[in-house]
């Protein structure tokens, strides 16, 4: 199968991924790089990459590369039927990224759009869900975590990113009804989070004394907000 191969400017955008729906069949985007990597989805179907060339039982709907920078690897946008989650392992010592988006066309003021994806180095493998949950395991991984937050004080092209560490294996998990993030297994130290919307700040560096708990973004409006770590007294943190 041939593939159309563009040169296009990396953003945080388009670390996501193509997608489509039409009458018959849902459809979802999924975003990799990789020479090597295998994705496989809740009902069991995989789709393995072996340095452009795809196979496996996943059908893939579209396909398209993009060449982000000539030391990194190519990053592949798939579109393929719906899915719960997916899972992406990804062979070699380069970076890694994998995330999903709802739009074909990235466009935000879809109804019920989201993006979510994770990038970063050290990470054997990534499963993203459509609600949100974000699970990342690796020796020492580091990652940067991206997703969609239309909550209240947000707005609903809410957006948040925040980067971290893990020993083994991290989740972080957006949610959207109560303004939370919610993670777990994280390492201790500098979090580094940053939220766009009705409300932005680019830049906010938050120290972990535990790694699991949650941030409470639900008194943003009020310029602040909470820090729940478990086993730990609430901080709260003006912004």
């Amino acid at each position: 199968m041939k593939m159309r191969r563009l040169k296009v400017v990396f953003s945080l955008a388009l670390l996501i991924a193509l997608t489509g729906c039409n009458t018959e069949k849902q459809t979802i985007g999924l975003s990799a790089r990789g020479d090597s990597f295998d994705i496989s989805n809740t009902e069991g179907e995989t789709v393995s990459c072996r340095s452009g060339d795809f196979s496996g039982d996943m059908d893939l709907i579209n396909q398209q590369i993009f060449e982000d920078a000539p030391e990194s690897a190519d990053r592949y946008l798939l579109e393929t039927a719906f899915s719960d989650s997916f899972t992406y392992q990804c062979e070699g010592d380069g970076g890694q990224l994998f995330g999903i988006v709802s739009d074909p066309n990235l466009d935000v003021s879809t109804e019920g759009y989201f993006e979510y994806t994770v990038s970063g180095i050290g990470m054997e493998t990534i499963t993203v869900t459509t609600d949100g949950e974000m699970t990342f395991s690796g020796n020492d991984a580091f990652a940067d975590i991206a997703g969609s937050m239309p909550c209240k004080n947000l707005g609903e092209h809410g957006f948040i990113r925040l980067s971290a560490g893990t020993a083994e294996t991290a989740t972080v998990s957006i949610d959207v009804e109560n303004s939370k993030i919610h993670f777990s297994g994280l390492s201790a130290g500098d979090l580094v989070l940053s939220y766009a919307g009705t409300i932005s700040n680019s830049l906010l560096t938050i120290e972990l004394s535990a790694g699991s708990g949650s941030i409470d973004f639900s008194e943003l409006d009020m310029g602040q907000i909470i820090l729940a770590e478990d086993g730990h007294e609430d901080q709260i943190i003006k912004v």
